[in-house]
């Protein structure tokens, strides 16, 4: 059986669509040329897929292998080139119906349209994705109505003001919510958004330690933990501001400083 060498992923052999029961595959690089993609493509039974080294070049064939992985429940993405993901998206107009994890790792600048049909999902992790429409992801992210995990790592928003406002009755399913390395404005939760979100991480530099930036914790009526990380500890009237509002919660959430 011939192979195909993948620079940093895994040794995927040619004929590999033969294994049609292969429930897993990751971390496959399809830069190496599309006949990865043709035969992942007949891999209809995969449930879990890891794919790096995507660009324009192959983002269309990309799209129509995803497209025909009815079974895929787990699927991650990533591009480190300069243009990263941006583009390389948009041709999947029928992502997998049971996907319930997506990973989206490198330059996106605005959400793909078909993530809002993605009614099963559970997991979402955003990296390095630079998305600058920040309202209108966030309202989208908001109606998925079983999203429970929301992972968005570095720069996966970026902008001069980067702001989330967390509606009422958006993020309905939402329990961890991880911001990590974000240069976060505000973040801000009105009364009865998030009602189950139990976690909310926050990792920053120091110098984004502002008194504001959280707004609304006591409206967080699920809320359990509120999980700081910092390069130090010396913004205590940050610190002192995040406790005085989980103070005024109900739930009794408790502060964590890493």
């Amino acid at each position: 059986m011939q192979r195909i060498l993948a620079r940093s992923g895994v040794e995927v052999p040619r004929e590999i669509w033969k294994l049609k029961a292969l429930h897993t595959l990751r971390t496959v690089d399809v830069s190496v040329g599309k006949a990865v993609l043709q035969s992942i493509k007949r891999l209809t039974r995969l449930r879990k897929l890891g794919v790096k080294g995507i660009n324009k070049r192959n983002g269309q064939e990309l799209c129509s292998a995803i497209a025909h992985l009815r079974s895929l429940e787990s699927l991650s993405l990533h591009s480190h080139g300069e243009t990263g993901l941006s583009g390389c998206l948009d041709g999947l107009s029928s992502p997998p119906e049971n996907l319930q994890s997506l990973e989206l790792g490198g330059n996106l600048v605005k959400l793909p349209e078909w993530i809002q049909g993605l009614k099963n999902l559970v997991k979402l992790k955003l990296w390095r994705s630079r998305i600058s429409e920040h309202d209108a992801a966030i309202q989208v992210l908001g109606n998925l109505p079983n999203l429970a995990t929301l992972r968005l790592l570095e720069e996966s928003f970026v902008g001069e003001e980067v702001c989330f406002s967390f509606h009422r009755e958006a993020f309905l399913s939402l329990k961890v919510l991880q911001l990590e390395w974000v240069r976060i404005t505000s973040v801000r939760f009105e009364e009865g958004a998030s009602p189950k979100l139990e976690l909310l991480q926050y990792t920053c530099w120091n110098s984004n330690l502002r008194v504001g930036i959280f707004s609304g914790l006591a409206y967080l009526t699920s809320l359990k933990e509120f999980m700081l990380r910092r390069d130090n500890l010396s913004k205590t009237e940050f610190v002192e501001h995040l406790r005085c509002q989980l103070t005024e919660n109900q739930n009794g959430p408790v502060l964590k400083c890493l």
